[in-house]
């Protein structure tokens, strides 16, 4: 029993730590803008440790915590033209999104157009921590205004066992002519990988809308631009689907096979982000 108490006094040091919030003073390393509309994180990330005992007893061996925190979310950076992004991030502390139109994150990139790294401090502290974000940049910018409606039926991303999920992959590709428009996507650690469901539009001239289940590596999330959509072909017709993915921070194209049914009627598309009338304008550099 004792040993129990101390494993999830372990477990929970790094789960209740408050996420940090832009770090105030000009940066010149930093001189990039991001402005994020939207962020999901979990607690601790857990990781599984493989032993010669586990291996002989069919299990991993032990899981350990690595002291860091994980998560998603939409953003803007803020250059000219200004470009939208979805990311993840897998980092030793989390942090907010932006609450004000004026406010911004500095940041640089570590890898053109997949990787940016943000600058962030705790709350009562002048100390400064930096964050990578792994991004998948978007067709056009996000309106900052519509991010209750692009999240809010999404939940923390809390999860023991994480891998970041996987995004639509945007590249045409004639061999997968069909279609998904992803309205909403749940996924959850299984032992094979990452199994999930969600909603989603078939989109042509006449929308039909659909449930889907799948189990594959990552899991992946829904679409968070209007004119978005995965990419596919039957394995099965109207059946079973095969769609592209993409990792975030990365050219990587990962496949996953969904299975789906049909609705009576398309979905109403109210959990996306609908293109901006105008570009959202750039905040200017305030000290709080």
């Amino acid at each position: 029993m004792r040993s129990a108490v101390l494993l999830l006094a372990f477990f929970g040091q790094f789960s209740s730590r408050p996420p940090d919030v832009p770090l105030a003073d000009p940066t010149p390393d930093f001189p990039l803008h991001v402005h994020l509309i939207a962020t999901r994180y979990g607690t601790d990330t857990i990781r599984a440790y493989r032993t010669v005992q586990g291996e002989l007893h069919g299990g991993p061996g032990y899981l350990r915590p690595t002291g860091s925190y994980h998560g998603y979310g939409s953003g803007n950076l803020l250059s000219e033209p200004i470009r939208g992004f979805d990311y993840t991030f897998d980092c030793p502390a989390p942090f907010t999104e932006n609450t004000q139109p004026q406010d911004f994150y500095q940041a640089h990139w570590k890898k053109q157009d997949q990787s940016l790294e943000i600058l962030m401090q705790p709350v009562g502290s002048d100390h400064d921590e930096v964050c990578e974000l792994k991004v998948a940049m978007k067709a056009h910018p996000f309106n900052p205004a519509q991010a209750p409606t692009i999240w809010s039926n999404v939940p923390l991303s809390s999860s023991d066992q994480w891998e970041n999920p996987d995004v639509a992959f945007t590249d045409p590709d004639p061999d997968y002519p069909v279609h998904l428009h992803v309205i909403s996507s749940f996924r959850r650690f299984s032992r094979t990988g990452f199994e999930g469901y969600g909603s989603a539009n078939l989109v042509g001239d006449v929308p039909q809308g659909l449930d889907f289940t799948y189990s594959c590596g990552r899991g992946f999330l829904f679409n968070t631009q209007q004119d978005e959509y995965f990419q596919g072909y039957w394995v099965k017709p109207n059946q079973r689907l095969e769609i592209l993915l993409q990792r975030t921070g990365s050219d990587k194209v990962d496949r996953c096979d969904i299975n789906v049914t049909f609705k009576n009627a398309p979905y109403q598309n109210t959990a996306t982000a609908t293109q901006p009338q105008s570009a959202p304008t750039r905040p200017a550099f305030t000290k709080p």
